[in-house]
């Protein structure tokens, strides 16, 4: 398992949900790990503008992806696009 905690300070108050959405969804648990790779990826590069630009853009993407995974109902595979 990877480190949830880049994930659970970003979105305090939703640890419970995310925590059984990663338990139960694959898809959403591989969200949540891309968006902790990301978190530390920055943390490293946070020297070089360019990469650090690069990864809180990612990290924005990815935190879009949560919300609307946290949004829908446990289970649902209806896309709002």
């Amino acid at each position: 398992m990877f480190d949830l905690a880049p994930v659970l300070r970003h979105f305090a108050g939703h640890e419970f949900e995310i925590r059984r959405r990663c338990a139960s969804d694959p898809a959403f648990s591989a969200i949540c790990e891309d968006y902790a790779a990301a978190a530390t990826a920055l943390e490293r590069w946070k020297g070089d503008r360019r990469k650090a630009q690069d990864y809180r853009q990612l990290l924005l993407e990815l935190e879009d992806e949560i919300r609307e995974h946290l949004r829908k109902p446990m289970g649902s595979t209806a896309r709002s696009d």
